[in-house]
């Protein structure tokens, strides 16, 4: 880990409504993303060019996509779902000798980009850009590929299980091949300050018009999910468990729980959970590890204890990890409870409750810090 660290955070503004709400940041100007915290923004979404090209820059996930989709699309009809501004994959599918390609796009003003971006490449008789939800989408024929990047930050978060349910049920041809495969959510409990000086927590502020658009979007703050570059090995006090398997060739994956008991492997305190991807963009390809490797998919941070709660090796963290459909129908919401047993200390009970969009307010000390009160 580099010694370099950023600025103790300040207090900063952003706009709700019009109206100025406090909150923590601090920049990294030459440390990059690693010691900041970063809302979680694919679940709303609030994309801009950043954040477009920041997935574009992803060489893990653009390399292991590009192969999948020059394997699937020859020859094939494709529906490419939340194609994006520059409509990357419908693109890279018509290169690959598609037969046809409908590229889906909620958002208008990326959708109109799509097109020009399409009929500049060539490719307009080929690629017919589609503004709206898949999920409310009529094609006038079966598809044989689709393909997607709606996977989120935690596997599900974008909506991906919803989304590609419903692709598989109305709009793929039986037999058809769903890219990606699979994915699954990883966790492991936390010691922040391995990672993160405790005088140091805040947004970074080059990324607050971030956290101001996704309250926007929403309606209201809330306690938006927070993303933090550094949580992988270092960050861990013990082993890694999979949880929220999504497959999208052929099952209902909208809702489930999963328990799990994680080991504790080395002493120090207990802050929260992190969460990873490993998405299976195809059996034949390389899993994508958001914790092992550096992606546009960071990992989560759960806040659990703002002390921490002391830990040492042999003590087990049971946990159960439950989603469900949130009032949208689309996004899930998340629970995480549990128990940590120690063999020097009374048990100690978490929860973490992430809700897509009906979530409190400064609900525990890590937000009630982010967002203080007053100036």
């Amino acid at each position: 880990m580099r010694s370099t660290r950023p600025a103790v955070p300040q207090i900063s503004r952003i706009l709700v409504d019009g109206e100025p709400l406090p909150v923590r940041s601090a920049s990294t100007a030459d440390d990059g993303f690693r010691h900041l915290f970063i809302p979680s923004t694919g679940e709303y979404p609030v994309y801009d060019e950043a954040a477009y090209q920041f997935m574009l820059n992803d060489r893990v996930r653009s390399q292991t996509y590009e192969r999948a989709v020059a394997a699937a699309a020859p020859g094939q009809t494709v529906l490419d779902i939340g194609t994006g501004q520059d409509a990357v994959w419908a693109i890279h599918s018509a290169r690959a000798g598609a037969r046809k390609v409908y590229a889906v796009e909620r958002i208008p003003e990326a959708a109109e980009k799509a097109r020009r971006t399409v009929a500049e490449a060539g490719f307009a008789d080929v690629i017919e850009v589609v503004e709206g939800e898949s999920m409310s989408l009529e094609l006038p024929e079966p598809i044989d590929v689709s393909i997607s990047e709606i996977i989120g930050t935690i596997g599900g978060s974008e909506g991906a299980a919803a989304v590609l349910d419903d692709v598989r049920r109305r709009l793929l041809r039986p037999g058809g091949l769903a890219v990606p495969h699979h994915s699954v959510t990883t966790i492991a409990a936390v010691d922040l300050w391995r990672v993160v000086d405790v005088a140091k927590i805040g947004f970074e502020a080059q990324l607050l018009h971030y956290v101001e658009n996704i309250f926007g979007a929403v309606g209201k703050p809330f306690d938006v999910r927070v993303c933090l570059n550094s949580l992988r090995e270092a960050a861990a006090v013990s082993e890694w468990g999979e949880v929220e398997y999504l497959d999208y060739q052929g099952v209902d994956n909208e809702r489930g729980s999963d328990h799990r008991t994680l080991t504790v492997t080395r002493e120090g305190a207990v802050h929260g959970l992190a969460l990873g991807l490993r998405l299976t963009v195809t059996p034949q390809l390389q899993v994508i590890d958001s914790i092992a490797q550096y992606t546009s998919w960071l990992p989560v941070f759960a806040p659990l204890f703002s002390e921490g709660v002391p830990v040492r090796p042999g003590d087990r963290i049971e946990l159960d990890f439950s989603w469900q459909p949130s009032s949208d129908g689309i996004h899930p919401d998340y629970r995480i409870t549990g128990e940590i047993r120690r063999s020097a200390g009374a048990p100690v009970a978490f929860r973490w409750d992430s809700p897509h969009h009906d979530a409190p307010f400064r609900a525990g000390d890590f937000y009630r810090y982010l967002f203080p009160e007053s100036f």
